[in-house]
């Protein structure tokens, strides 16, 4: 009897353990590795998107414009426009092979973008990355830093060179989670001011990025 009992016992706690789930490493910077996580589960596969905003460097002598980005991944379309939709270009195809047509009548196709798009607009803007940190998700490698919050949101990210602060994030219709709505970036030599001012077509459904 005592045996069958203990068998019993035994039985019951390896079925107790089987449901028993390992916690998400710690990682310095990271305030809830739970919730980072869950949000990066939620936003890996969030593909489909546009935004509108606003981009200004803070050089000596500014730049100021208007940045429309299209995903389809792996397809992209990116627009950047000065005032009165002068000085800029678009990017646009895969990363594999993108085309770039600046206003002055260029057209470029090349796999290393980020160093023609440089060339078009004067300053560094890292295109590529770029379509990562939009989200508030760090690029595919490793990064140097990170800080996130109790939420799960990302809130700073050293990679590539780049210091990604996130300042606001909002939560458009139809999005599968919050995302950002202010953010600069800085690499030492250009620091780049983004405000996004509508996120829309989020996997068919229509937005506008609003306090949150």
């Amino acid at each position: 009897m005592n045996k069958l009992l203990f068998a019993l016992t035994g039985l019951a706690l390896l079925g107790g353990c089987a449901i028993i789930h390992k916690p998400a490493p710690s990682e310095a910077g990271i305030a809830n590795p739970e919730a980072w996580q869950a949000r990066r589960d939620t936003l890996r596969d969030f593909s489909d998107w546009s935004l509108q905003g606003r981009v200004a460097t803070g050089q000596l002598l500014g730049w100021t414009g208007n940045l429309s980005w299209r995903e389809r991944a792996p397809k992209f379309d990116v627009r950047v426009s000065g005032p009165l939709g002068a000085g800029g270009m678009r990017a646009h195809g895969t990363l594999d092979r993108v085309v770039i047509d600046t206003d002055d009548g260029q057209h470029f196709v090349t796999t290393d973008p980020d160093t023609l798009v440089k060339k078009a607009l004067g300053w560094s803007f890292p295109l590529e990355p770029l379509s990562y940190w939009a989200k508030g998700l760090p690029a595919p490698g490793g990064y140097a830093r990170i800080s996130v919050d109790d939420q799960g949101r990302l809130r700073s990210l050293t990679q590539r060179g780049w210091t990604v602060s996130y300042l606001d994030y909002s939560t458009p219709a139809g999005a599968p989670a919050s995302l950002p709505r202010r953010v600069v970036l800085d690499n030492g030599e250009t620091r780049i001011r983004l405000v996004v001012d509508r996120w829309f077509d989020l996997g068919g459904a229509a937005g506008d990025a609003g306090a949150g």
